[in-house]
Formats: structure tokens, C-alpha cells, sequence
């Protein structure tokens, strides 16, 4: 993992800040940069590093990490931090950075990956003091592609470049015991394209597609003297980092052939967001889109398959770190509005009994837990075995949902878990109710979907667990009691 995050703040670099008032040197820039890769757990080589009149210019600046588990490198041919005669230093470098990234895990493939870092016409001012230092860039063109790759020594037919156009962005650096990183960014368009064939087949695949109004920003707090390859030791000591991105539209089309197998396709969406935090608190990530379409035709399908929906989203919130105390949890899954094309219906249904209803499913949770080892301290997980993580506390379902064919499943409930004899054992109830079930029934037996035994026997159940409250409308509360009564609309079915 340590070479991917040296590839990660290395493209932080090249993100800028807004001014603060002070005066800073050349060589200042420069140490504080090489001293923030140190930090990082890398290590910096030049060729050469000294003041030419205003300039101090850094020839062949080598960054790179090496771990057991691989490495990363990315190499500068020429950095120039030239001193504008006002407090304020420009700095440029070359147009082309070459990046080696090697992973060679324990088990699995090792891949050697080369990159090529490539920019046009950037423009950027350093500003502030030696402790408190502020980036400001702008750049027409970036860009990133892969241009070489094996894995486990075989050479991989393997094309992929994304293009960013009119970039520009804020870095914020302040060296206080430790370091402190704010950042934030806008691309007005990226293009991307890939290529691929498989080694040891005949399947060919490609991609292209484009995203527009992307924009985001990222704070982190470094540490002082922590090991970065140790993420435990250094959540431990104060090491936290959150962003949040947005886009306003993509769009992708794609391809994929092997023989007389073909499938090809293309999707559309309108904007969407991203977003991630890790610290000793937690760790959580997720996303939202909206308006996604998706149109695909496969050799082995007689139909086109087409899909939209209006908004989809997920989003996790975990512990990370061993406590005797609860620490909260979360789990969102969203999909609102999902329609398939009258086609597909029409294979299943073609007298149109069922109604087409766009589908909905929603599964949102939330509760706390006691972990019982720190997720990112292999020794200790090692160590834990084949048993469980860690012990739930509670769990809160805040809302269920499913909807579709005309039918709808709506849920919630809280409940809490005694751990004291093993196996967790709930106390609490969750409320449900059903509509539209019953119909439903009657028209998959109609259809011949289901026979009339099964549709009976789901019927009794229904009737063994929920009551009639409305027009085919069922509810349910199913309650646990302490001692490990299970009941069921005040009956006890357990």
C-alpha cells in the first residue's frame, strides 16, 4: 500500500493553496518538499541541487519508496523554484515524469506497472513562510497513461491515458509538530481511454468515456515522527485525512469481444459525488449518482438490455481501532427509481399483468460496536483467528424499503445484543409492513410463476406473522425479549 500512497501525494504536489502573507526562498520550497515526502517514509535523490542567480534548480529529483510488498518511484528530470524578487517563488518542472510502480505481495501476482506523468503550460506560485506554505497552479493539460506493464514477468497488451483540462487548485502546507494539508481542485473535463487483450486469450476490450465539472477538496494531518508504513501506529498518533469530490455529468461507451462472443455498450449519468475520512474516530466512504443509464447488447442475450435509475448511493462508516467502549457503525445502500427497458418485461410478461412500476430498494443502518482488535494491525488480526472482530452493541434500522412489481415492503426498528453468552442475542422490535402482497400473488400464480401450493403456504405464513390493518395492507411487529422470546404481533413464535 505504501507505494500507491507515494503515487498519491506525489499528484498532491501538483495541487495548489491560497496565499498566506510571509516571505519564502527558493531552498526553503525545496526543503519543505523533500522534508514532506521524508515524512511520507520516502526518500529524495537528486543529481544536483543548488542557486543558479534567483533559481534553485534540482536536476534528476528521484522520489521513491521501497517495502517488501513493492515499490514506487517517480522521476523529475528538472525542478526550477525561481525567487520573483516579492516574497514568492515560481515554480516549474519538466513536462514529462516518468512513475515505476511495483506491488509484489506475499501471495498472489506480482505487476510492474511504468507511468507517464505529462503537463502543459502549468503555472505555479509558492507563497508563505518555510512552516506555513501555499500552492497556487494552474495548468491547461495533464495528463497520466500507462505505457508499460507485466505481470509475474509476462508482458500485458495493456493501453490506458486520461486527459484533465483546465485545472487548477489550492495546497496548503503548515509544519507545526507534524504536518497539516489542505487541498482542493477543479477540472473543467476528463477524457480517459483504455485498451486491453487477454495474454493468454483471444478477448479484446476497450473503453472510453469523459467527466466533466469535476471538483474536490482534502485536508491531512501528518504526524511528526511516526512510520507512515505502519497505518495503525500512526492512526494511533493523530494521522487523519477526509475529501470530498463532485462531478456534474460522464459518459463511457465500451466494447468487448472474444471470438464469436461480443458485448458492447455505453452509459450516461448526470453528477455525482465521492467522498472518504480515515482516522483513529473511524473510517467511512461512499457515493451518490443520479440520472444513470445504461444500455448494453451481448451475443449471448437476444435483447438489448437497458437500465436507468434516478439516484443510486452507498455509503460505510466503520471503527477501526480496538476499545472496550461502543463505537458507532453505518451502512447505506440506495437504489431510487430503477426502470428496465419494455423489452425485457415483455420476455417474462408479456401480457403486461405485472405493473411497471419503476423499482426501488433501500437499505439503510446504523449501531455501534466493541471492537476487539485494530483492523490495521496484521498481528493483532492474525492473532484473533477465525473469531469475530468485534461484539454488537445495538443496531438501529432506520428505514428498509423495497418496491416493485407493484408491491411494497417498508421496515424499521432498533435493538440492542447481549453478548455474555456467545452468540449475540437481540432485544428490541422492528416494524413491518406489506402492500400489495397478496395481488402480487395471485398474479406469479396466474402467470404460472408459482403453483397454487407455494402461493398457500405463503399465505399462511403471512397470516403467522402479520395482521390485516387495510386494503391488501399487512403489518408486523416482531419484538425480542430478554431470555430469547421471539414474538410476533404479541404471539411468541420462539
Amino acid at each position: 500500500m505504501k507505494q500507491l500512497t507515494g503515487s498519491g501525494a506525489f499528484i498532491a504536489l501538483l495541487l495548489g493553496a491560497t496565499s498566506v502573507q510571509a516571505d519564502v526562498t527558493a531552498e526553503e520550497v525545496w526543503q519543505g518538499l523533500s522534508g514532506y515526502y521524508a515524512d511520507l517514509g520516502q526518500t529524495v535523490t537528486t543529481g544536483s541541487a543548488q542557486m543558479q542567480g534567483d533559481t534553485f534548480v534540482v536536476t534528476d529529483a528521484v522520489f521513491g519508496t521501497e517495502t517488501p510488498e513493492g515499490s514506487f518511484s517517480a522521476t523529475v528530470a528538472e525542478i526550477r523554484l525561481r525567487e520573483l524578487g516579492d516574497g514568492r517563488v515560481e515554480m516549474t518542472m519538466s513536462e514529462e515524469i516518468p512513475i515505476k510502480v511495483l506491488s509484489k505481495p506475499t501471495t498472489g501476482e506480482t505487476v510492474d506497472m511504468g507511468m507517464l506523468f505529462t503537463q502543459t503550460g502549468m503555472s505555479m506560485i509558492v507563497s508563505g513562510s518555510a512552516t506555513d506554505t501555499a500552492y497556487a497552479f494552474t495548468a491547461p493539460q495533464m495528463g497520466v497513461a500507462v505505457d508499460a506493464m507485466t505481470v509475474d514477468g509476462a508482458s500485458v497488451p495493456l493501453e490506458l491515458n486520461a486527459t484533465l483540462n483546465d485545472n487548477s487548485g489550492t495546497y496548503r502546507m503548515i509544519t507545526d509538530n507534524g504536518r497539516r494539508i489542505a487541498s482542493d481542485f477543479t477540472s473543467g473535463k476528463v477524457d480517459f481511454a483504455m485498451s486491453a487483450q487477454d495474454p493468454k486469450g483471444s478477448g479484446n476490450f476497450s473503453m472510453s468515456g469523459t467527466m466533466a465539472g469535476l471538483s474536490g477538496t482534502s485536508t491531512v494531518a501528518i504526524p511528526a515522527n511516526v512510520d507512515m508504513a505502519d497505518m495503525n501506529a500512526a492512526l494511533e498518533a493523530g494521522m487523519a485525512m477526509d475529501g470530498n469530490f463532485t462531478y456534474t455529468d460522464g459518459s463511457y461507451v465500451f466494447d468487448f469481444a472474444d471470438g464469436s462472443e461480443t458485448m458492447n455498450g455505453k452509459s450516461s449519468g448526470g453528477g455525482g459525488s465521492l467522498h472518504f475520512a480515515m482516522s483513529s474516530d473511524g473510517l467511512s466512504y461512499g457515493g451518490e449518482g443520479h440520472d444513470a443509464k445504461v444500455s448494453m447488447q451481448m451475443s449471448a442475450f437476444p435483447l438489448p438490455i437497458d437500465l436507468s435509475v434516478a439516484q443510486s448511493a452507498f455509503n460505510l462508516t466503520a471503527p477501526v481501532k480496538k476499545s472496550d467502549e461502543a463505537q458507532d457503525f453505518g451502512l447505506l445502500v440506495k437504489f431510487v427509481d430503477l426502470e428496465v427497458s419494455e423489452g425485457l418485461w415483455g420476455m417474462f410478461d408479456p401480457a403486461a399483468q405485472l405493473p411497471r412500476d419503476p423499482a426501488t430498494l433501500i437499505i439503510d443502518l446504523s449501531g455501534a460496536a466493541k471492537m476487539l482488535v485494530n483492523i490495521f494491525d496484521p498481528a493483532s488480526a492474525e492473532a484473533l483467528g477465525a473469531q469475530p472482530p468485534g461484539e454488537l452493541d445495538s443496531l438501529t434500522i432506520n428505514e428498509v424499503k423495497l418496491s416493485a412489481v407493484g408491491a411494497d415492503l417498508t421496515g424499521s426498528g432498533a435493538m440492542t445484543f447481549d453478548n455474555s453468552a456467545g452468540m449475540p442475542k437481540p432485544v428490541g422490535a422492528v416494524d413491518l409492513q406489506l402492500i400489495g402482497g397478496n395481488a402480487l400473488i395471485d398474479k406469479l400464480v396466474a402467470m404460472g410463476f408459482v403453483p397454487e401450493d407455494q402461493a398457500m403456504g405463503a399465505r399462511m405464513m403471512m397470516g403467522l406473522f402479520a395482521i390485516p390493518t387495510g386494503d391488501d395492507t399487512l403489518t408486523s411487529k416482531i419484538e425480542f425479549k430478554e431470555g430469547g422470546g421471539v414474538y410476533a404481533n404479541g404471539q411468541r413464535i420462539q
